[in-house]
């Protein structure tokens, strides 16, 4: 039997709710991962600007020693941080996860609207390809970035909320993003 356009639309709506809920996901990626590069860079900048103002103010004499130690902890500090932020990739992340909540964003508001004003069922089904192509294409991305099962749970919470529908699991609507003890839209 074929698909009628309810079905498409159903397809629609789903498509939506999962870009939404990866969107979500990188947008709190990119929103940690840009907080801690702004420490880093904001102490890599304040220590060295600090020690300079207290020695310019209060000359080598007074507590020299004592914020020479402090700076030059706080600077280890930093520089271990710095180091373990060029492992871990940081700017390329944060690039990567900016760009992928926009483009899910984008795929997810994209499939709402193809659900909620559809064409014709030929103009519908052919529409619904091509945002398919795309979807699957930056879902094959987004799966290389190891996103957690955590994630996911905070991702599916954020859809469901958003657009106002049940949990298969718990059958709740979410209205906050406060986590559950639910296994699907909670434990994050």
């Amino acid at each position: 039997m074929a698909a009628g356009i309810d079905d498409y639309r159903r397809k629609c709506w789903d498509a939506a709710l999962h870009a939404h809920g990866t969107s979500y996901i990188f947008q709190k990626r990119a929103s940690r991962l840009k907080r801690n590069t702004d420490v880093l860079t904001w102490i890599g900048f304040a220590v060295p600007l600090l020690i300079g103002a207290l020695v310019g103010t209060f000359g080598r004499d007074r507590l020299w020693s004592v914020v020479l130690v402090v700076g030059s902890v706080i600077a280890a500090a930093q520089l271990v941080t710095s180091l373990w932020s060029l492992v871990k990739r940081w700017p390329e992340e944060l690039a990567y996860s900016s760009a992928s909540a926009t483009a899910n964003e984008s795929l997810a508001s994209r499939f709402a609207a193809l659900g909620e004003d559809p064409p014709g069922l030929a103009a519908l089904r052919t529409q619904l390809e091509k945002l398919n192509v795309e979807d699957t294409a930056r879902r094959e991305r987004d799966n290389e970035k190891n996103v957690t099962e955590k994630e996911r749970r905070m991702g599916m919470r954020a859809a469901l909320r958003k657009f106002q529908r049940r949990c298969p699991a718990c059958q709740q609507v979410p209205t906050a993003m406060d986590p559950s003890d639910c296994g699907v839209c909670g434990k994050f």
